[in-house]
């Protein structure tokens, strides 16, 4: 739901690529073997460029420098840079701009997530100056991806839920959704429940509330419950925490990590 409407009418698809056997492959923004497309040949990676944690050692042994994983806000923050190290910034279209936007804006929540940084920043401004016309652009786009969740809420959860093995803090099925206004979405909980019950009951959700610069937890299994009001010294009423603040997927992630590693 990310990739909205208005995005897929850009001009930067690869519809007609025909593939071959002679591809190699740079990865963005992923590097869990689990989450590759489907056409990608481990044996012919090239080259890693991501900002989730978790397999930073198995890239660098395989591709040295070529392994570049940082915790960033955006990934789309280092392609800016790599525009700029060449002096090819002038040269991107605004589609690409617009395109790099967006997930600058996804990734960092508005730019209002704790992970973001002044490169993530820097690198949003330097994409609205080539595109002339960026104000306000970030709540259109927003509201934009709320519709297209709100017109299929089990579409949306089944997009955005990973399975996997985490550690013994965080459950193996991780949801999340970004939201303009969370409103209209927990008045449909019981959609919500239903949907995530049909992968497990090991689960959570993120729903992340940009107006209110809030995220809400949902759950209703007790001990993943406890688990997580341990984690983030917050409590649940009635199966919903209320963090003060908005968090990302990752950043819970990474929290659990950081306690189990005290």
């Amino acid at each position: 739901e990310s990739i909205t409407e208005s995005l897929l009418q850009l001009d930067t698809k690869l519809d007609k690529y025909e593939k071959t056997e002679k591809e190699e492959y740079i990865l963005i923004d992923v590097s869990n073997k689990d989450y590759f497309d489907k056409i990608v040949q481990k044996n012919k990676i090239i080259e890693i460029i991501d900002h989730h944690i978790g397999f930073e050692s198995y890239w660098k042994q395989r591709l040295q420098e070529k392994a570049h994983i940082e915790f960033i806000g955006a990934v789309a923050t280092i392609l800016v840079e790599r525009y700029e190290k060449v002096n090819l910034l002038d040269k991107m279209s605004h589609d690409v701009a617009y395109l790099l936007m967006c997930g600058i804006l996804d990734n960092t929540l508005n730019l209002k997530a704790k992970i973001t940084t002044s490169r993530d920043i820097n690198a949003y401004k330097k994409l609205e100056t080539i595109i002339g016309n960026g104000k306000n652009y970030s709540e259109k786009y927003f509201l934009e991806c709320q519709k297209g969740i709100e017109n299929d809420l089990i579409a949306a959860i089944q997009n955005d839920t990973k399975i996997e093995e985490i550690n013994q803090i965080i459950p193996h099925i991780f949801s999340q959704l970004t939201v303009w206004d969370k409103t209209n979405i927990l008045k449909n909980r019981t959609v919500i429940y239903d949907a995530m019950q049909k992968f497990g009951k090991d689960w959570i959700m993120n729903l992340i509330c940009l107006k209110e610069g809030k995220s809400y937890i949902l759950s209703n299994n007790e001990e993943i419950k406890k688990n997580i009001e341990n984690l983030m010294g917050n409590t649940f009423d009635n199966d919903i925490m209320t963090l003060p603040e908005m968090w990302l997927r990752k950043e819970i992630i990474k929290k659990s990590f950081l306690i189990l590693n005290q």
